[in-house]
């Protein structure tokens, strides 16, 4: 190859990655730096390091506190496979334990810990309901679905049903995860609090996100 064609060929490669470095800037805005650390990570750690970081409202659980048992338990569209989901659930097991009782009912209660910021409230008969949130997820609003889940579930007789129900069906996750039904009614009430970057582990930039024709009203259907 002679030099002509070898700097031909350079000029050309040099373009390539510098259309990469302008996507990047694009999609990325003053975000890129926080990219080039997770891509850093141990791949192992990869999926960890981003469930960390992405952003929204990830998860709800309520139990009662008696027993410490869970009656709901999931997470919500754009977090489901979260790997995290034991860790969440281990807290909201400790806010039964630790603090269950001493929590009034409606009353307003944040927990911030590595893994993003636990809100939790408790109705009249000794549960607790709470959300596992980034950060950045606004407070009123992890309240606002709080108050919305207390009822739906004010118009369930809980204490009944639980107290009545074999000790068994404890061990059944789909009576851990959700015994009364009421998941799709809270995812409901959860797209109607998702912001247009809930999801991602960064903010894309508006441009990004034309680009990719993602909208507000495409994550709330």
């Amino acid at each position: 190859m002679d030099f002509k064609t070898f700097s031909h060929f350079r000029a050309e490669t040099r373009a390539e990655f510098d259309h990469i470095e302008d996507w990047l800037d694009e999609a990325f805005g003053d975000s890129r730096d926080n990219l080039f650390q997770i891509l850093d990570e141990r791949p192992a750690d990869l999926a960890v390091v981003a469930a960390k970081r992405r952003k929204g409202m990830k998860y709800f659980a309520a139990g009662r506190c008696a027993g410490q048992r869970l009656f709901a338990s999931w997470l919500f569209p754009f977090f489901e496979g979260d790997p995290l989901i034991e860790d969440y659930r281990a807290a909201i097991k400790d806010v039964l334990k630790v603090a269950g009782g001493s929590v009034q009912p409606r009353t307003r209660h944040k927990l911030s810990f590595d893994l993003g910021t636990l809100y939790f409230t408790g109705d009249n008969v000794g549960n607790i309901f709470g959300v596992v949130a980034s950060e950045c997820f606004p407070m009123d609003d992890a309240f606002k679905f709080l108050q919305e889940m207390l009822d739906i579930y004010d118009g369930i007789d809980v204490a009944s049903a639980l107290d009545t129900a074999d000790p068994s069906i404890w061990d059944e996750p789909h009576f851990r995860d959700d015994a009364f039904g009421v998941k799709e009614l809270a995812t409901g009430a959860w797209r109607n609090l998702s912001r247009p970057h809930d999801g991602f582990c960064f903010e894309p930039s508006a441009e990004f996100m034309a680009a990719a024709g993602i909208r507000p009203a495409i994550l709330r259907i």
